[in-house]
């Protein structure tokens, strides 16, 4: 199945930079390093699992020079441009230098994945600047779940803010899909089972390679249970203003160790962490920041989630689809649960499993407080009175 990110990939065949390809575990970055090669037109071209220990200990050797004459005994050929695809290299720590030194003096077009973002901020040099491109691939989106199940159907709006009619034909079509995805979350693999057992199975399995190999190659943890009790406290938490100390007091660890699992979380694509909107950076670093999952089947693995902290989860991830930053707003009067912002325009929703006209109108006066005038509810189920919400089906 085809993910949305692939034609902006496939431009990339023809520039010079290396291609880096980063996400979540199970998101399909392997299918789409395998896809990005055939769309190579040249037969010049090489793929390496680094998963693979003969892979890996292939592109361990100290001799770099030595890599292009076993890529030549491989059917390579230096008089020609050459393709090297290297998938998982978050397992290889001196890889960013080998294939810096082969982008400098081979010119090989690398395309290379990963499923975190610590190991390419952490390890990949400041010397790869200017020499790379960086794209990240996340759970599908509502569109390409439906895709992914074969139905044809486009759920996008051309602008969310303009009042859209509820759509009960539309709603009836697409509402069992929907809940599944608020139930089991994006991830390919998930998202094509059609057995509900077999999909919890498959979550599990997932949050559990997370913690056997992402964390343990990436992070020097002294106990990967500790950083497990973590977890299913911010899962129990989705949605809500991260207290730290609360955390640190019922696990009996340090501030900075709680600090330090978030961090790593967040930048190993298990959590998304939303900042507080203000027009201060220095508020905004001040103020308490709200925890999601990057997918909503693997926070329900952790915790028992109730509808709504699905639904709004859910909603977090459709939203950061968007390009611009998401936050949430806070006041005496009030939240507001995401507030967008492109850079051009500013936009204030409201996440809601029945909406109303009062949910509505309350949004519109938190929102011009603000000096936002662009404002949506969003909504998972039909209300008997209010139809100009948008449904959350339609989000992308």
């Amino acid at each position: 199945q085809k993910r949305r990110i692939w034609d902006q990939l496939a431009k990339e065949i023809k520039t010079d930079e290396i291609v880096v390809i980063t996400g979540p575990r199970q998101v399909g970055k392997t299918t789409t390093l395998q896809w990005l090669l055939d769309q190579v037109p040249s037969k010049n071209k090489l793929s390496f699992d680094l998963e693979n220990l003969s892979d890996r200990e292939f592109f361990e050797t100290k001799n770099y020079d030595s890599l292009v004459s076993e890529f030549q005994h491989r059917g390579l050929s230096t008089k020609e441009k050459m393709y090297i695809g290297l998938d998982e290299i978050q397992l290889l720590e001196n890889l960013p230098s080998v294939v810096k030194y082969h982008y400098d003096h081979y010119k090989i077009k690398f395309f290379l994945t990963g499923s975190s973002s610590y190991y390419i901020k952490n390890r990949f040099s400041e010397s790869m600047s200017g020499r790379k491109v960086i794209y990240e691939m996340l759970p599908l989106s509502f569109q390409e779940f439906i895709d992914f199940r074969g139905f044809a159907y486009s759920t996008e709006s051309e602008d969310f803010f303009d009042f859209i009619e509820f759509s009960k034909p539309a709603y009836e079509q697409l509402k069992n899909y929907y809940q599944e995805y608020i139930d089991y979350g994006g991830l390919p693999k998930v998202v094509l089972t059609q057995d509900i057992n077999r999909k919890k199975q498959l979550l599990e399995e997932i949050f559990s390679s997370y913690i056997n190999l992402d964390v343990q190659a990436l992070a020097d943890f002294k106990s990967t249970s500790d950083l497990r009790r973590v977890i299913k406290l911010l899962a129990a938490r989705v949605g809500s203003k991260l207290n730290v100390t609360e955390i640190a007091n019922i696990t009996g660890l340090t501030r900075v160790t709680i600090d330090n699992y978030i961090q790593f979380l967040e930048q190993t694509y298990l959590i998304r962490n939303i900042s507080a909107y203000s027009r201060s950076a220095d508020v905004q670093t001040r103020l308490q920041k709200k925890p999601y999952f990057i997918d909503t089947g693997i926070a329900n693995v952790n915790a028992d989630l109730s509808s709504g902290s699905k639904f709004e989860n859910t909603i977090c991830h459709q939203l950061s689809f968007w390009k611009g930053t998401l936050s949430y707003f806070s006041s005496r009067d009030g939240e507001i649960d995401f507030i967008v912002d492109n850079g051009k325009e500013v936009g204030a929703f409201e996440v809601k499993e029945t909406p109303t006209e009062v949910d509505y109108s309350t949004l519109v006066r938190r929102a011009e407080k603000l000096g936002i005038t662009k404002c949506r509810v969003i909504g998972r189920e039909p209300s008997a009175t209010f139809s100009k919400f948008l449904w959350g089906g339609f989000i992308k």
